[in-house]
This record gives C-alpha cells, sequence and structure tokens, in this order.
C-alpha cells in the first residue's frame, strides 16, 4: 500500500509494487489527479476530431481521437503532484526523461494524416522536444526553464503553421513533455 512518510512533508513511500493505474497517474494521486486525468482523456478523445480544420475519413478520426486521448490527459497527468513525483523521481533521470520524449512521434503521425503533409515540421518539432528535454536535464531551475522551453514550443509551433486535422497538438506536446515531464518533479519531493 502507498502510505505517506510523515518525516518528509509531500513525500510517497512505496511498500509495495504500484498498479497499472499508480503506474500511470503516480502513487499518491488523489481523486482530481485521477479524474482529471481521465476527463481530459476522454475530452480530447471526443473533440480531436471535430477540432480538425478539414474534414478527415473515419480511419483518421479513430488516429486523432487515440493521439489526443494520450496527450490531453498527459498534459494533465504530467503537471499533478501526483505525476511530477512519479515521473520526476530521482531514478527516473535525463536518460529515462529522454527515451520518454523519443517514445512520442505524435508529430509523424499528425504529419501523416494532414492533407499536406509536412514532415519538416514535425521533424523540427520531434527535434525542439528532444533538445528541450535534454537541456532541461542539465539545467538549475528546470521548472523555470521548462515554462519558458514551453512557450518556446508554442512560438514556434504557430511559426512552423499549425496542422490542419490536429491544431491542437503543438501546444499539448509542449505542455505535456516540457512542462510536464522534463520540467516535473521539482514543485513537489520525489517518490521515495
Amino acid at each position: 500500500m502507498a502510505g505517506h512518510d510523515a518525516t518528509v512533508p509531500g513525500t510517497t513511500v512505496l511498500t509495495r509494487r504500484p498498479g497499472w493505474w499508480e503506474a500511470l497517474v503516480g502513487p499518491g494521486a488523489g481523486p482530481v489527479e485521477s479524474a482529471g486525468t481521465v476527463a481530459s482523456a476522454v475530452a480530447g478523445a471526443v473533440l480531436a476530431p471535430a477540432l480538425a480544420r478539414r474534414p478527415v475519413g473515419h480511419a483518421a478520426r479513430l488516429v486523432l481521437r487515440v493521439l489526443a486521448a494520450d496527450l490531453w490527459g498527459g498534459a494533465w497527468c504530467l503537471n499533478t503532484p501526483a505525476g511530477a513525483r512519479w515521473y520526476g523521481r530521482p531514478e527516473r533521470g535525463g536518460r529515462e526523461r529522454s527515451a520518454f520524449a523519443a517514445a512520442h512521434v505524435h508529430p509523424f503521425v499528425v504529419a501523416a494524416l494532414d492533407p499536406r503533409p509536412r514532415f519538416d515540421r514535425a521533424l523540427a518539432q520531434y527535434a525542439y522536444v528532444l533538445v528541450a528535454t535534454a537541456v532541461l536535464g542539465r539545467v538549475g531551475h528546470r521548472r523555470a526553464a521548462a515554462v519558458l522551453a514551453t512557450l518556446g514550443g508554442l512560438a514556434l509551433d504557430r511559426w512552423w503553421r499549425v496542422s490542419d486535422v490536429a491544431p491542437w497538438s503543438g501546444p499539448v506536446i509542449a505542455v505535456k513533455l516540457l512542462a510536464g515531464h522534463a520540467g516535473g518533479g521539482v514543485l513537489v519531493r520525489p517518490v521515495r
């Protein structure tokens, strides 16, 4: 059972292996953190096809729903105290953060769905997230730097011209992977 260590406020001590939900949202996630993760994922899955600037086919709608559920739910989850503690715990260093960011090939999927694929934009966005994640792992004041990196990602997304089928993808990727994952874990004490 996950419990709290009274000697260090804000920490969670794991006395057992976390279940699948705890491994996703972080041990000690409260009802608001869990409900917010689910609500964000569901909202993304429902709204993503409707936010497309051009009509998309059935298969593309399904892919957009899956991408949005992951990104929107993850953006919420990774910016909660439980998510920040879990994904920012000491044993998850720069290599793990970089691998997590690298696994998010969403920009390429979005580019493939666009009527006029912009793989150059996808590559630039992907590279920006990977470089920013690596840099954030090496700087002091990581949370403040992550906010600046996220704002840079938002600005670059506008400059690169947003996707026609997923105009929400660039900002949500930046919030999930930079403000949340790469910058998380520094507001609260990590899980021990």
